[in-house]
């Protein structure tokens, strides 16, 4: 399916594009496990370090990963949710996350592990995540 090293989608099965915070290890490895996983090459990964699409702005990156299917623009619960829809052994967990109490839920574990994703790289030792630090105290 690739022609000139670019990859072609049958008609109606254009990539995923996924925006994701390329400063934050846990969100790199995620990107990675992802990759490994997408047996059907419908996923294209974007990190907000270069240039992003319209209508996405680098802070919003920061904050959540942000899935681009066609005309829809989906965050948090609802883009892992998609995400996991398309990858082979985990569509049933992708759909259990879009029920109405289950998707609440997954909106507020993913924002609070975003809050937290730098701590959580560092702990994880994926070092390519910049710890934010306090300002130098002036005496």
């Amino acid at each position: 399916m690739r022609s000139g090293g670019r990859r072609r989608y049958l008609p109606g099965m254009e990539p995923l594009l996924v925006v994701y915070d390329a400063d934050c290890g846990v969100c790199q490895a995620s990107v990675e496990w992802l990759r490994k996983r997408d047996r059907r090459g419908r996923l294209r990964f974007v990190g907000n370090d270069g240039e992003i699409p319209a209508g996405i702005s680098r802070e919003e990156t920061e904050h959540t990963v942000v899935v681009i299917e066609g005309a829809r623009k989906l965050t948090r619960g609802a883009a892992m949710a998609r995400l996991l829809r398309e990858l082979r052994g985990w569509a049933l967990l992708g759909h259990a996350l879009r029920l109405p109490g289950i998707a609440w839920i997954s909106d507020r574990g993913y924002d609070r592990f975003a809050r937290n994703r730098h701590r959580i790289s560092a702990a994880l030792g994926l070092a390519s995540c910049r710890v934010p630090r306090d300002p130098p105290r002036t005496t």
